[in-house]
């Protein structure tokens, strides 16, 4: 062996204090950064609220609250929510809840377009039977 061998030479180290402050600051930048992400969240959702807002109107138009009224039950209260999470500035809630909301409204509305439609066929079957009954008195 080589008698002037001598083992590499260690990295600087940083001093002791220096070491105990580094995982601190870490932390301090990990929580700003993270704060920083937060400020930095969805927009308020003015269009989402006024689209689900419209179709609530819509779906009550169309006799959903008499026709549906469970998924219109769960429509307002979802808009009533989102209109709260606004007023909060919780846009992130009041975005999720806006859409719910409008699939309720959207439900509700077709449920009861598709009962009036059942309704009208009905009503066109009971028609077609009292004509066919005159028909037929009036071939005898």
């Amino acid at each position: 062996m080589n008698a002037s061998f001598k083992p590499a030479a260690r990295p600087a180290t940083l001093p002791a204090a220096a070491r105990h402050t580094l995982p601190g600051l870490s932390l301090v930048v990990l929580v700003a950064a993270a704060l920083q992400m937060g400020c930095a969240s969805l927009p308020a959702p003015t269009e989402q609220m006024a689209v689900t807002t419209a179709a609530v109107a819509s779906a009550e138009r169309a006799g959903a609250v008499a026709l549906a009224p469970a998924e219109m039950a769960l429509a307002r209260d979802k808009l009533a929510r989102a209109n709260a999470s606004m007023v909060e500035e919780k846009y992130e809630r009041a975005q999720m809840l806006a859409e719910a909301a409008l699939v309720d409204a959207r439900l509700a509305e077709a449920k009861a377009r598709n009962a009036q439609a059942a309704q009208a066929a009905t009503e066109l079957r009971e028609g077609n039977r009292v004509l066919r009954q005159e028909m037929e008195r009036a071939a005898q």
